[in-house]
């Protein structure tokens, strides 16, 4: 198979880790193309499947199957072009108007035929979407990013399928430097680097390795993620790891859709960890679950938070 899969012992339970608000539906206008001198189709892609697909004409009418990929969109200044996304498509809010074309993970293929679209962004997930759509030769591209760069990489392709280049590179552009900003104050960082916990959620208690996004966030924010590379991106962990590597922080997500997240407080009351450097310094920090989950333009906003809770001494 030409999928990437990536397999953990918690995929069900990530996959509701990224719930999202369904909207409304409401009828779109049909969207309209800018001019953009130098592009030319047909147009040859090269997708993170390793296919290389081409459009014949400037794709007016996009599918998003991923919530990550409707925010590059909307970011990319395409939000006229979308005909279709996900009930777990909820930002920016003018997402929540579109057209929905089914779950996050259970897309509906008659749905996203009926929508008539030019192109269809997908990702590694949607294997059976993406061959029942090529067999009725819609253009499908699919896309999973994993690290900030191929965040970078992802979006450059998006913005060039679109025909959307000087967008693209001006927005790519800005993000780079953000990161630089970033990199450039951790680089005055003193002292040992700052044991990280990250809870990604309660019941079992579960992390988020090296191998994450989010691991990568805490090493380019100077932390050290007392998780380190593991087979498994989101393991099950034991209780004792965190008393035995004592982290300085904890950080955690919120908003899990309807369930239920603990407080700060219930944090600190954990049994048990009174002990703990965090705790006894009272370092717990809160994310919005999907600004860590989605793999996009506002990883880039979930840097800057890390960071500043990692080195809040260089960011004041």
């Amino acid at each position: 198979m030409y999928f990437r899969w990536q397999k953990t012992g918690c995929v069900l339970l990530l996959l509701l880790l990224m719930a999202g608000l369904a909207g409304c539906q409401k009828i779109q206008p049909q969207p309209q193309a800018n001019d953009n001198q130098g592009v030319a189709y047909p147009m040859a892609i090269t997708d993170d499947a390793g296919r290389v697909v081409t459009l014949d004409k400037q794709p007016l009418r996009i599918v998003s199957l991923s919530p990550s990929h409707t925010e590059v969109l909307f970011a990319l200044g395409l939000g006229d072009r979308i005909v279709g996304v996900t009930t777990y498509c909820d930002y920016p809010e003018e997402a929540l108007d579109k057209p929905k074309i089914g779950g996050f993970s259970t897309p509906s293929v008659e749905k996203i035929i009926e929508a008539r679209p030019d192109m269809v962004l997908a990702g590694d997930m949607h294997q059976q979407a993406v061959t029942a759509l090529e067999a009725v030769n819609i253009k499908v591209l699919v896309f999973s990013p994993n690290t900030m760069e191929e965040i970078f990489s992802t979006i450059t392709a998006i913005g060039r399928a679109a025909g959307e280049q000087q967008t693209t590179q001006n927005l790519v552009g800005s993000l780079q430097q953000r990161v630089s900003g970033v990199a450039a104050k951790i680089a005055q960082a003193q002292g040992p680097k700052p044991r990280v916990f990250y809870e990604v959620w309660h019941e079992p208690l579960m992390s988020a390795s090296q191998n994450t996004l989010i691991g990568e966030l805490i090493t380019l924010s100077g932390g050290e993620n007392i998780i380190g590379a593991s087979a498994d991106l989101y393991p099950m962990i034991n209780e004792e790891i965190i008393l035995d590597k004592n982290p300085d922080i904890m950080m955690h997500s919120y908003g899990h859709g309807d369930n239920e997240n603990p407080t700060v407080e219930q944090i600190l009351n954990r049994p048990g960890w009174q002990h703990l450097n965090f705790v006894q310094n009272k370092k717990v920090v809160g994310l919005e679950a999907n600004l860590v989950n989605r793999y996009g333009p506002r990883s880039v906003d979930a840097l800057e938070l890390v960071a500043q809770a990692v080195h809040p001494e260089l960011f004041n």
